[in-house]
This record gives C-alpha cells, structure tokens and sequence, in this order.
C-alpha cells in the first residue's frame, strides 16, 4: 500500500513539474510573439507618418493627460510633451493650432495622438503618437533661428494584459525630421554652401576585401569580432582557442558602412547581433548589438588601436571580451581618383536603448578614422581630433541628465573635428569604432539597433570635395 502511495505521489509531482514547463514555454512563445507584434507595428506606424509630406506631419488634437504611469499619456504637460519616457525632457507639442516661429499656427496636421486599438491575432494593445518640436543644436542661432528647426515623432504602443503573457511595459520608437523645404537664414540660393554630406549607413555585414554592400540579415548571430583586417574574413567567439591558461582570438574583419539606407521590406524582423552577449531578462528578446562595459573605465586606446607585437605584425585578441567591447565599421575602399578631405562637422545618428529597458545612466565613446595598410597588411587607423573635446582623439557622448533611453531611441550626436592630415585616397576607407564608458555606465552595458529601414544608424560627414562613386 505505501508503494502504491509513493508511486501515486511521484506521478502527481512529474505531472505537475511538466505542467509548469509547459506553463512556461506558452509563457515564452507568447510574450515573444507579442514582441515580435509591437516591433513591426511601431515600424509600420513610423512609415505611415515620415512618409507624408512635412506639413501634415502634426497632431491633430493635443494628447489627453492622465495619472497613470503606464500610459505614455502620463508625460504630457499642458501643450508639451517629455521625449524621454521619465518624463523630464519636454518640448512642445507641433499641433493644428499651434504658434509658429515667426507668427502663424500649425495647420493641416492629420496625425491622430490616439488611444487607438489594434489587434494582430491573438495579440491586442493600443497605439499612442505624440510630435514635438526640436532645435538643432548643430546648427548655430544665425542660421537656424527659434526652436522648430527639427520635429521628433513618437509612437508608443502598450500591450493589454493577459494570463499568458503577463503584464507588458509600453514600447516606443522615435525619430527627427527636418523640413526639406527649408532654407537656412541667410543662405544665398545663388550661392550655396559647396559643403557636401557623406552619409555612410551601419551595417551588420561582415567587410570582406571584395564585399561592396550590404548582405540581408537572416539570422540571430554570435557577436563579429571586428578587430581586423578586410582579409581576415568573420570571425566570432568560435574562433577562439585556449592552451593552458592562455586564450586566443583571430581578429577578423570589421562590419560594413554602406552609402545607401537599407531596404524597406514589409514585416522584417529584428535579429540579435550579439547571441553570446544576453540580458538578465528575456534573453532571447533582446534584439540589435549589445556592448558590455570594459574592465576600465574611459576611452580606450587599447581598445580603438589594431594589437601588433614589436615587429608591426597583428597580434590575436587576448580574450573573447576585446571583441565584444569595442566594434567597428569600415566604408568601402575608395577608388581611383579619390582625393577627399572632410571639413570637419558632420553628425552621428544612433538607434539605441538600455538594457532590458531598465533606467540606469549611459555613455558611449567613438571614434571616426581613416584605414590604410602598413607594409605588412596591418591596419593602421588614424583617428580625427574632437575639437569640442580638446583635441582628443575620441569622441564621448551621454544624455542630459544621464538617463540612458529605456527604449530604442535615436540620438543626434553632432560632430565638430579637425581632420587635418586625414586624406581618403585611393585604397583608403572611413571607420567608426563604438564602445560604452564603464563609469559613465551605472547598467551592464547598452544596446544598439542598425541595418533596417527604421533603425537606419548612420554618420555623416561633410565634405568639400567633390565625391566620386566607388
């Protein structure tokens, strides 16, 4: 009769532990499928609207407030609305009825703030949009008077709360736009500025000495070591060997820029760049390139500089930790007749957030050089120095107030430099190299978001050369 008892008793336990797996596993696929719902909603709400003509592009009614800290509606303020979700940075709202520098008002704006409902299969929530009005802070006072120069749209979706899924904190994705039709205050449209921009988009595609574009992403990936040469081909953490107590890591070639945004493809979805990098949280949610700190705080030349031994020959990475805390990209190599000198301003725009959406503050180093080849085939990259920072050769960045963005959001980095020295001729290409400051950092690190139509990270640099194709 014990036996009996005993065995009964085991059953009811094995049943109840594979019932919770089970439990578990719904729980899983259905808030990853909810993720998946938001992210291509948030996407096809921003094209709905970057795609209408500049003057439309306006709140047709200023958003209801309301208490509840759940609802993006919590950061309005009267007529101005916060771009940051804890509620401290508030523009005005652009909306029909609204002044205009200058005098007249906002009219023929046709984007409702909503609540709107939605729903994609099993998955329900409602939508919310906001607009507010930006200044530029590259551009001086004389030439771009007020604080309308630029429009930051905002969309916002929350999900509703179910037994399956849970309890979901609201998402939003945000951009600036700028008025094509403008003209900068006192600009002579006989005589325009000769300044040309050279944007250079972000990409996950492994460089390679005879790869010219962009490759699809179809895939989550372990993180690219990007330490390298072109010929050194992807290489990632599975490249690493140990014999004792020593590790070794190839460095392999760096991911690409491109001169064109990616492509606009319906219902694409966001993979991660860094499966061997995970959050705390959701780890198989977490999408783009995630960065952990450093062991040491600051700008890292150690880092940023290619390892050589003492007779100029490219050393591996110590440890799979370089090649996750510093990433870099290469433009293609320019072709024959190029002779560009940059004119030292340009902008860097860059799709981020914190890591599993938690409020922490942040910061982040880079770098823009040039890349050419010693004799060896070693790189040698020569960094521009930031004027704004003494003549570093490092660019730092971290928001005001220090709250890093708890939803992937893009940031407006102007960049003021002096280039002398720094030629892009023939066979030479223009880098960037990323990575996060440990003590500006108070989370385990950021993430970044690029090669996809809404996520479109770039740097642009001017030029007065006359640019030639590659």
């Amino acid at each position: 009769m014990i036996e009996v008892m005993v065995s009964a008793l085991l059953l009811t336990l094995g049943s109840l532990a594979i019932l919770g797996l089970v439990s578990t596993q719904a729980h899983n696929t259905f808030r990853s499928e909810q993720s998946q719902v938001v992210s291509n909603r948030l996407q096809g709400e921003m094209e709905k609207i970057t795609q209408l003509p500049y003057s439309q592009i306006a709140l047709s009614s200023v958003p209801a407030d309301t208490t509840d800290t759940t609802d993006p509606r919590w950061r309005v303020s009267g007529t101005s609305f916060s771009a940051t979700q804890n509620g401290t940075t508030l523009r005005p709202i652009v909306y029909n009825g609204s002044a205009l520098y200058g005098g007249g008002t906002v009219t023929g704006g046709v984007v409702s703030p909503g609540p709107e409902s939605f729903a994609s299969g099993d998955v329900h929530g409602t939508i919310y949009r906001s607009i507010v009005w930006e200044d530029n802070p590259s551009c001086p006072v004389a030439s771009c008077p007020g604080l309308q120069d630029l429009k930051r749209i905002i969309v916002a979706v929350r999900l509703d709360t179910t037994a399956v899924g849970g309890p979901r904190h609201y998402q939003e994705l945000q951009t600036q736009i700028s008025d094509p039709d403008a003209k900068v205050s006192g600009e002579n449209p006989n005589n325009p500025s000769n300044d040309t921009p050279w944007t250079f988009f972000l990409t996950d595609t492994p460089i390679g000495c005879s790869e010219t574009d962009r490759q699809a992403v179809t895939a989550d990936h372990l993180v690219h070591n990007t330490n390298g040469s072109c010929s050194a081909g992807l290489k990632n953490s599975t490249n690493c060997t140990t014999v004792l107590v020593t590790t070794s890591c190839p460095a392999g070639t760096p991911d690409l820029m491109v001169t064109h945004a990616p492509p606009l493809v319906d219902e694409s979805p966001l993979y991660d760049y860094a499966t061997d990098i995970e959050p705390t949280q959701n780890p198989g949610q977490d999408k783009g390139l995630q960065m952990p700190k450093p062991s040491t705080s600051g700008c890292l030349s150690s880092l940023f500089q290619p390892l050589t031994n003492g007779s100029g020959a490219q050393l591996p990475d110590p440890d799979p930790t370089r090649m996750q805390t510093i990433h870099k990209w290469l433009s293609n190599a320019m072709g024959t007749g190029f002779n560009v000198t940059l004119d030292g301003t340009g902008t860097l725009d860059l799709w981020t957030q914190s890591v599993d959406a938690a409020t922490y503050t942040g910061k982040i180093c880079f770098w823009i050089f040039e890349r050419h080849l010693n004799v060896l085939g070693v790189p040698v990259d020569t960094p521009v120095a930031n004027i704004d920072l003494s003549n570093l050769t490092y660019f730092t960045y971290a928001p005001a107030g220090g709250v890093w963005p708890t939803s992937y959001t893009e940031l407006h980095i102007p960049l003021h430099f002096n280039g002398a020295g720094i030629n892009l001729g023939p066979q030479s290409r223009l880098g960037f190299a990323l990575q996060v400051e440990r003590s500006g950092t108070s989370g385990g690190g950021l993430q970044f978001m690029y090669d996809e139509p809404s996520f479109d990270s770039r740097l642009v640099v001017n030029t007065t050369t006359t640019l030639l194709p590659f």
